[in-house]
């Protein structure tokens, strides 16, 4: 378990008076943040890279925990002024000329099967080509490298882009609140400063179908995909929003989504899917084997058919809208949030487990037993849960 990220939850929750929604939120939230850390170290980020897209990530989650009652003696610290240095004079930089970068990048699908990005704070639009190539646009060329592995595209930001921290790497005798503090200021502050210096546009234009893969990942960039899939489809962002729209009749065979603050909205066809963000909504919408549905502080919503289906939140609501009559479990919780499950009127049968602290229970269909056709659980600690 990474201590640093330990750290950075405990700092959040220090003021925090101790109850179990508080307990179960941190819980979660340290949890996601883990994961989210190995995610991008398994995408080859480093250990920095990867502490300041959790810093970044955690950006709004102050605001939502400070709604919580505080501790008798938990107090804000005065900020302290700190004295102006004189300005320094920089030496002229030498212009040194730039090799040309073409615009637009073009590349022959019979020898490319997959595309993966890896970019820091590029927004990211992948649409349908209009002539069957493979092409490769940016606002700012030299920004990115396009580079062929294999079967593989692999398109990255350039080194000079990339470089965000390698100062402020937090060292395992410096996690204590005050260190916790200070490299949080000093990550958004960098993380603000990479958003607005870089970050232009890219655009990849695909045939309807790439053979292998499509995994996009922008740091702090949205992205956005129509008219394009592939059998297997991968969408990573820290605090950018993701948008999936696949053409009609397409099937995925696993499709995975997720982002830190940022919302997601997918509507395709997939054996397996799964989304999940910390601070955003997760809407699914389509025909699914499995769905996986998580959000921290946002809401989850499922719209269309499956036959599996888990959708968790903390503090944000759940609603599950299933029209097929072959759905066989559903399993979705929340801490402070309601649960709202909308099932066909001509379903088999139905065994419903619910629970809630403080809030209403209500279900529409006649316990079933264990042998009914459709397993539910369904619980919320201070929501309401529904099954209608």
């Amino acid at each position: 378990m990474n201590a640093t990220i330990c750290g950075l939850i405990d700092t959040l929750f220090k003021d925090t008076v101790d109850t179990i929604e508080t307990r179960t939120m941190r819980e979660e939230l340290l949890n996601n943040c883990l994961e989210h850390y190995q995610d991008l170290i398994s995408r080859g980020l480093s250990e920095t890279e990867a502490i300041d897209a959790v810093v970044e990530s955690l950006n709004g989650m102050r605001e939502i925990i400070d709604e919580y009652p505080k501790k008798p003696e938990a107090q804000k610290p005065e900020p302290k002024e700190e004295p102006s240095e004189p300005e320094k004079k920089t030496a002229p930089v030498q212009e040194i000329p730039e090799e040309e970068v073409p615009t637009d990048r073009v590349f022959s699908p019979e020898r490319i099967r997959s595309i993966r990005t890896n970019l820091r704070s590029n927004d990211i639009t992948v649409g349908l080509s209009s002539d069957g190539r493979i092409h490769v646009r940016c606002e700012e060329p030299k920004q990115i490298i396009c580079e062929e592995n294999g079967s593989r595209l692999n398109i990255r930001v350039d080194s000079e882009w990339k470089n965000l921290n390698k100062s402020g790497n937090l060292k395992p005798d410096e996690v204590s609140v005050k260190g916790i503090l200070s490299f949080v200021g000093k990550v958004l502050s960098k993380v603000a400063t990479d958003i607005s210096t870089a970050g232009a546009h890219v655009y990849i234009d695909l045939p309807q179908r790439m053979g292998d893969e499509i995994d996009l990942n922008s740091m702090s960039g949205d992205i956005e995909i129509s008219g394009c899939t592939a059998p297997k489809m991968t969408m990573h962002s820290t605090s950018g929003d993701i948008e999936f729209e696949a053409p009609e009749s397409a099937r995925i065979d696993s499709l995975s989504a997720s982002t830190a603050s940022g919302d997601i909205d997918i509507r395709a066809d997939a054996d397996e899917a799964s989304a999940s963000s910390i601070s955003g909504d997760v809407e699914m919408e389509g025909v699914f084997g499995s769905a996986i549905l998580k959000s921290t502080s946002g809401h989850t919503r499922l719209n269309g058919n499956a036959i599996k289906v888990n959708s968790h939140t903390v503090s944000g609501s759940n609603t599950l809208v299933l029209k097929n009559t072959d759905v066989k479990w559903i399993d979705a919780a929340s801490t402070s949030g309601s649960v709202d499950i909308e099932l066909p009127h001509n379903i088999p049968s139905v065994h419903a487990e619910m629970k809630s602290v403080s809030g209403s229970v209500r279900c529409a269909f006649p316990d079933s037993g264990n042998r009914a056709s459709l397993q539910v659980q369904a619980k919320t600690v201070s929501g309401n849960v529904r099954i209608s």
